[in-house]
């Protein structure tokens, strides 16, 4: 008896083999008939196996009637790269993997042994062979300390780009007009160099081959219009300028315009630049070491960048912005810019808080403005506040899942290598204006692209993840929430139970229905046919305002360029749909390294006595099971875990459970519940390097400033 499926470890040691194709029949020596989606591994046969490696696994039946594998076999290996601690072991040096990739020891071959002879407990990213049980053939990271910024960089890249690898999309990646062979190498040598810090292989590579959607387009010449930039200094690639004229009187409306990079004019179809974008899918970000960019920086940190007084090509986008929010007229062109001036946010927010022009306009910086601009700047930013306080009231009418989160306070970053602590939003009112007006261009291309009929790439949210929605619907058939279908609750329907059961003064149940909902919302994807954003309020939304940093803002572009160019589009709504699962695919994996690595960060930095988080700090539950409470430290925006018998007042390895009510939203005694905050204090990290907290007696300090949104809980 055997089956074929994918390998995956669990913490404890032994593993799993999931079917190939969700489900089998297989017939043991009896004649016996048993129907599978998954096969159980032992750690000693699951030892040296990677998550992900596609096995053949041999069966038996143990001696409780079940099937486990006892023997695995390698089909494909669809990772290269794996990443653990260097532990010593009968005269050698093996490889200890990290838990979320493998259990056990890898062997190394002797050379490699050799080389890290010395570097025992120091963390490594090495290359594995790709066939039968793994063996580190190569070391791809020099050894260093596990708790450094840059191997916890190292570990998300690998656990988490790793599994998004080339080789592994289930369409292949000719389907998207790729070669394998160059996808494939391309993929592995820019994860190999991330891994070390360093960029990826997008520097020096020709755009230049290929077409380009209207080579001949008209553009209208907008040079002398007043438009500005804003952003943090340090930003090189700059791909929105913005600016707004307004009458002045509250009942007109502003006429708003975004300015966007034209990447599409350069960076030609199927060109080496283009094709090395379409197999990264995006930049990738990180706190530790540099980023990894889509296009070459010399064009979208330069060429291509909208520098302030420098001619650029954009697409342009403008609006009516009326008193109520509401947005209307958008008219999409090709323009000749030449941004007036570079603002900071943190000019703009000192402006926003006392009027004063100087902060803003930096005077004697090399982003100060040309002389005799300043009163144009003033009646355009006027303005540009304007339109930000009309759309700001335009969302908070909308029912967004946004309203489900609570906002965090802080962040982590490195600064010349070491973890500190910053406030997450400095700048409120200025990243507000910015967000804003790009949520509002979004928002205006699509609805335009719809009305013309052209084929996009749209930004879809549904709202509730199908599979995630159990334990949401139990507790709203147990609360008795008003709802059409109990099975299938509506966001709209959900968040107005929310607010009618604070409004009766059940906050405990309604804290309760607000923290299930939230871990019930699924993530936005790619579609070709607009059914809305539901995260964002949105009936139709697409990705148009960063093709510096995103292919898909790059196909929206072409597709625009192309229509207005009265050419025939680049892209038919087929290619679209295999476009929208490989960025679906390869996006998922960077945005999962980002938060993997603000993980590993935090499990570094909250053990620390010194410039930490306050302790104690409140934390809100969002699961409970018998071992304890999973809870979020809401300033951090980060996840923990409080033990059943901190919960009981016991010692953290008290080995206790907790009785729960039967839909297991609230312990038997009524003393804690999920969506109740408590405040805790940091007790210890757990085996995998995840923290572990403990009740505290005394109240968390309050903190005013409400910061932003937890990465980890943006679905747009």
């Amino acid at each position: 008896m055997q089956v074929t499926g994918r390998y995956t470890p669990h913490s404890r040691g032994f593993g799993f083999v999931d079917v190939e194709g969700g489900h089998a029949v297989v017939v043991d020596d009896t004649g016996q008939r048993h129907e599978l989606t998954s096969v159980f591994v032992p750690p000693a046969v699951g030892s040296g196996w990677i998550d992900g490696d596609v096995v053949t696994a041999r069966l038996e039946v143990d001696d409780q009637d079940r099937l486990t594998a006892n023997e695995l076999s390698l089909v494909k290996r669809p990772r290269r790269f794996v990443v653990g601690v260097i532990r010593p072991f009968a005269g050698k040096m093996v490889l200890e993997l990290d838990s979320r990739l493998g259990n056990g020891e890898i062997p190394m071959t002797d050379a490699m042994s050799d080389a890290l002879r010395h570097a025992e407990g120091r963390q490594v990213v090495a290359m594995v062979s790709n066939d039968g049980r793994a063996t580190c053939t190569a070391q791809v990271t020099q050894p260093a300390p596990v708790e450094a910024p840059s191997a916890i960089r190292a570990s998300a890249i690998v656990i988490a780009h790793g599994a998004a690898n080339a080789s592994d999309f289930p369409l292949g990646v000719e389907a998207v007009d790729l070669d394998s062979k160059l996808a494939v190498r391309w993929s592995l040598v820019t994860l190999g160099r991330m891994t070390n810090g360093q960029e990826g292989l997008a520097g020096e590579m020709s755009a230049l081959e290929g077409p380009v959607p209207g080579p001949a387009a008209e553009l209208i010449d907008r040079r002398h219009e007043t438009c500005v930039t804003i952003d943090d200094d340090s930003t090189q690639d700059l791909d929105d300028a913005i600016s707004a004229a307004w009458s002045g009187d509250d009942t007109d409306p502003v006429l708003l315009t975004v300015h966007i990079a034209d990447a599409t004019g350069t960076v030609g179809i199927g060109s080496t630049a283009d094709q090395y974008a379409r197999t990264m899918a995006t930049t990738s970000y990180f706190a530790s070491g540099a980023n990894m960019s889509m296009l070459d920086p010399k064009l979208s940190e330069d060429e291509l960048s909208l520098h302030a007084q420098k001619d650029r090509r954009a697409v342009t986008v403008r609006m009516l912005v009326y008193p109520d929010g509401t947005v209307t007229g958008a008219e999409v062109s090709l323009s000749w810019i030449s941004p007036t001036v570079r603002l900071s946010y943190e000019g703009v927010e000192k402006w926003l808080r006392t009027g004063d022009l100087a902060p803003l306009l930096r005077p004697g910086n090399t982003h100060s403005a040309p002389t005799g601009k300043a009163g144009a700047i003033k009646v355009c930013m006027d303005a540009l506040e304007e339109v930000s306080k009309r759309l700001t009231k335009n969302r908070e009418r909308r029912i967004t899942i946004d309203d489900l989160f609570t906002r965090e306070e802080v962040e982590l970053r490195v600064e010349d290598g070491r973890i500190v602590l910053k406030k997450a939003n400095k700048y409120p009112g200025a990243q507000q204006m910015v967000e804003t007006a790009m949520v509002a261009a979004n928002e205006a291309v699509a609805s335009w692209a719809i009305e013309r009929r052209i084929p996009l790439l749209y930004r879809s949210h549904t709202g509730f993840d199908p599979e995630r929605l159990e334990t949401l619907t139990k507790l709203v058939k147990t609360l008795k929430v008003d709802v059409a279908d109990p099975d299938s609750p509506s966001v709209e329907e959900i968040m107005q139970a929310v607010a009618d059961l604070r409004a009766a003064g059940n906050t405990d149940d309604a804290d309760m229905l607000a923290v299930v909902a939230g871990s019930s919302v699924g993530r936005a994807t790619y579609v070709v046919e607009p059914d809305g954003h539901v995260a964002m309020g949105s009936t139709a939304y697409t990705h148009f305002t960063s093709p510096l940093r995103r292919y898909a803002d790059l196909i929206v572009h072409r597709q625009v360029r192309a229509h207005l160019a009265n050419e025939a589009l680049p892209y038919t709504t087929d290619d679209l749909e295999k476009l929208a699962a490989w960025l679906d695919y390869r996006t998922g994996g960077a945005n999962r390294t980002q938060a993997l690595e603000r993980a590993g960060l935090w499990a570094v930095f909250l053990p620390r006595k010194t410039g930490g988080l306050h302790w104690p700090t409140p934390a809100q539950i969002t699961e409970l099971t018998a071992s304890g409470a999973r809870v979020r430290l809401t300033r951090a925006g980060i996840g923990a875990f409080l033990p059943a018998a901190r919960m009981l007042g016991l010692p953290p390895r008290e080995k206790v459970s907790l009785e729960l009510v039967e839909r297991g939203m609230a312990t038997t005694d009524g003393k804690w519940h999920v969506g109740q905050v408590v405040d805790v204090r940091m007790d210890r990290l757990d085996p995998r390097g995840r923290p572990e907290v403990r009740p505290s007696n005394k109240p968390a300090p309050a903190i005013a400033d409400q910061g932003r949104r937890s990465p980890a809980h943006n679905p747009s």
